[in-house]
């Protein structure tokens, strides 16, 4: 996918605006995310999960995206606070989840925005800001930028859902 520069700045300062504000705003925004995505999936059947079309992703292949590259933001926000070592910068492709029931996923994903949630309530009020982890296309992030990048990573890909929807040969159930 490629993002023009305009998007990226944008995207860009509104991580930076979300990131001005407390950790308890952000642990919020984490909860609305989750049940943002958790509304994408309702009611969507096993049929409808799997499909996709041309070279897009089906429902369960972007959810299985975002499991992967959420828990490893996750663990990056940590490292970032705790000091350690973050990994290289890189981009997260995998789709793991197209052959795992909707259902299981679902559950999954809920997981993750609880841990997600967690993670931002726990973490300390005073956390170093100049540590950053890059990310491929906005540069460096310090851990509460990154926590508002999970939030645009994930509207996103509950963008890329509701288009699947709107295809004429989604299956009605």
């Amino acid at each position: 996918m490629t993002q023009s520069p305009e998007i990226a700045q944008q995207a860009l300062a509104y991580a930076r605006h979300q990131a001005a504000k407390s950790l308890a705003d952000l642990a919020a925004l984490m909860e609305r995310t989750g049940a943002d995505c958790g509304r994408c999936l309702e009611g969507v059947s096993e049929a409808q999960a799997s499909f996709s079309h041309g070279e897009e992703w089906s429902m369960k292949e972007v959810v299985g995206h975002m499991l992967v590259a959420s828990l490893s933001i996750n663990r990056e926000i940590a490292n970032l606070v705790e000091g350690r070592p973050v990994s290289q910068p890189g981009r997260t492709g995998l789709t793991a989840g197209g052959d795992r029931p909707i259902e299981e996923l679902r559950l999954a994903l809920a997981d993750l925005w609880a841990e997600t949630g967690g993670l931002v309530a726990s973490l300390p009020k005073g956390g170093n800001l100049e540590r950053t982890w890059d990310h491929p296309w906005f540069g460096p992030l310090n851990f509460k930028e990154w926590i508002a990048f999970q939030r645009l990573h994930a509207m996103d890909h509950v963008q890329q859902m509701e288009r699947l929807r709107e295809h004429t040969d989604y299956p009605e159930a």
